[in-house]
C-alpha cells in the first residue's frame, strides 16, 4: 500500500468555491436578452403620466399603408412603426411615435418634411425640431413625434425616448452642404429620397412636379441675391455620369411665360442644380457659381495582391508563425509571472500568519497488490 499525501491549502480550497459559483451562475448570464425596441418610458419616470390609452405596433406592409402618409412612409423606407397614448394627470393627452427608416438619411428627411422650422443639433436626439406643443426628434435611423398638451413635458419625454434610442451624433445629409451660405437660407431646407415625398412637400420646378430617377437624393431652399430670389433645387446622383446624363435630357426647363420666371441649370461634379426664379443671369451665375464638388483620391494598398518572399518563404506566412511565436512567448512569461506571484504570495501569508507547514491532507490510498 502506498499513500500520496496532497496537501490542501485554504488558498486551494477558496479556488474551488470560487469555480462552483461560476458554474452555477453561466447558465444565468447566458439566459440575459436585450430588450432594443421598446423606447418608451419607464413606469412611473413622469408623474404627468397618469395611464396608457392606447399602444400600437405596426409591421405589416399593409397596415403600414394605411397610416397617414402611408405611402410617402413607406416609399422612403419605413419599416416598423409604434406609437403610445398617455393620460395625462391634470387633463389631455400625450402621444408617442417612433418611425424605423433604412438609415440616418431618412430619418432626416422626414424631420424636414413634417416640421415648420429648420433642424438643430439634439438634444433631444442627433437633431429636433420644436413646435406648438410637440418635438420631432431623430435619433440615429428612428424618427421620434412627441405630441403633448402644452409646458416642457414633450421635450423631456422627447429627451427620455431618445436617449433609450442611443444618440450618434451624426452629421447632416452631405447635399445639404452644398446650398451656398450666402444666398440660400437654411431655414427653408427640405431633404427627400422618394419622389413621392417630393410631389407631395416640395416646390414644384417650372410649374411642373419635379421628375426624378430612383436612388437621387435631392433638396430644396429658398434663396436670394441682388434684390431677386427663387427656389434651388440640388439633386444628387449617385455618379457622376448620371448626372451628366440627366443634366443633358432632363434638367434643362424652358422659360415659363406665364408665371414670369426663369430657370438656370448647372452640374458639377454628381450634383444637378436648378435655380427659378427672377433671377438676372448674372446673380444667377453667381449663385450658382458658388456650388463647387471637389475630388478626392484616395490610394488603397491591397496587400493581399503582394507576392514578396524572405528567404524563400511568403511575407504574409512568415509574418504568421512570427506573430504566433510572440504570442506564444508573451503566454509563457505572463505563466511564469502568475506562478511567481502565487509563491511569493503563499510564502508571505505564512509568514505574516505564523503559519507552519500544514497537516491537513488528502490521503490517496493505492493498493499494489
Amino acid at each position: 500500500m502506498v499513500d500520496i499525501m496532497i496537501p490542501l491549502s485554504l488558498q486551494m480550497r477558496f479556488s474551488i468555491l470560487i469555480l462552483c459559483v461560476l458554474l452555477v451562475l453561466c447558465p444565468l448570464f447566458g439566459q440575459t436578452q436585450l430588450v432594443s425596441d421598446n423606447f418608451y418610458p419607464a413606469p412611473m419616470e413622469f408623474k404627468e403620466l397618469s395611464s396608457i390609452l392606447e399602444e400600437k405596433n405596426v409591421k405589416d406592409p399593409e397596415q403600414l399603408a394605411a397610416l397617414e402618409h402611408g405611402a410617402l412612409l413607406l416609399e422612403t423606407g419605413l419599416r416598423q412603426y409604434t406609437r403610445r397614448s398617455y393620460t395625462l394627470a391634470g387633463a389631455g393627452t400625450l402621444s408617442i411615435e417612433v418611425l424605423t427608416v433604412p438609415d440616418a438619411r431618412g430619418a432626416y428627411s422626414l424631420l424636414t418634411i413634417f416640421s415648420d422650422t429648420p433642424p438643430q443639433p439634439g438634444p433631444p436626439g442627433d437633431f429636433y425640431t420644436a413646435g406648438s406643443g410637440s418635438i420631432l426628434s431623430i435619433a440615429g435611423n428612428r424618427f421620434v413625434r412627441v405630441r403633448a398638451a402644452a409646458g416642457d413635458l414633450a421635450r423631456r419625454v422627447a429627451l427620455s425616448v431618445t436617449n433609450r434610442i442611443g444618440s450618434r451624433r451624426p452629421n447632416p445629409p452631405a447635399l445639404i452642404k452644398h446650398f451656398p451660405k450666402d444666398s440660400c437660407d437654411p431655414s427653408t431646407v427640405r431633404y427627400f429620397l422618394a419622389s413621392g415625398a417630393l410631389r407631395s412637400f416640395g416646390t414644384p420646378v417650372a410649374g411642373t412636379a419635379l421628375a426624378v430617377p430612383p436612388d437621387v437624393e435631392v433638396a430644396q431652399a429658398r434663396c436670394a441675391s441682388a434684390g431677386r430670389n427663387g427656389t434651388m433645387t440640388l439633386l444628387g446622383f449617385p455618379t457622376i455620369v448620371l448626372a451628366e446624363e440627366y443634366f443633358n435630357t432632363g434638367a434643362i426647363f424652358p422659360r415659363d411665360p406665364s408665371g414670369g420666371s426663369d430657370v438656370y441649370t448647372r452640374q458639377t461634379g454628381p450634383m444637378v442644380a436648378i435655380l427659378e426664379g427672377n433671377f438676372e443671369p448674372d446673380s444667377a451665375d453667381k449663385t450658382l457659381g458658388a456650388i463647387t464638388f471637389q475630388y478626392s483620391v484616395k490610394w488603397i494598398y491591397d496587400r493581399a495582391s503582394q507576392s514578396r518572399t524572405l528567404w524563400g518563404v511568403p511575407v504574409q506566412l512568415l509574418g504568421t508563425v512570427v506573430r504566433s511565436l510572440v504570442f506564444v512567448a508573451l503566454l509563457c512569461l505572463g505563466s511564469i509571472a502568475a506562478g511567481i506571484g502565487l509563491a511569493a504570495g503563499r510564502i508571505y501569508y505564512r509568514k505574516r500568519f505564523g503559519i507552519a507547514e500544514s497537516s491537513e491532507f488528502i490521503r490517496l490510498k493505492i493498493n499494489e497488490d
